[in-house]
């Protein structure tokens, strides 16, 4: 649950940054999947459910 927020952070935190046009998501979903390729649940969907859940509780103490 923790990594799952961590990375939705972490893609927030580059939109913030880079914008929405910078393809953070698309490039990141590629990138976990070459890097990780026996884990599942890296897709471009699933990153977008971390970062929605990043978003809505901003705060780590809810995933402890």
């Amino acid at each position: 649950m923790l990594l799952y927020w961590r990375i939705g952070r972490e893609i927030l935190a580059r939109q913030a940054e880079q914008g929405w046009g910078a393809k953070v998501i698309e490039r990141l979903a590629h990138d976990l999947r070459a890097a990780f390729p026996e884990m599942k649940g890296f897709s471009r969907a699933k990153l977008m459910y971390m970062r929605a859940f990043a978003e809505a509780w901003p705060d780590a103490a809810i995933v402890q």
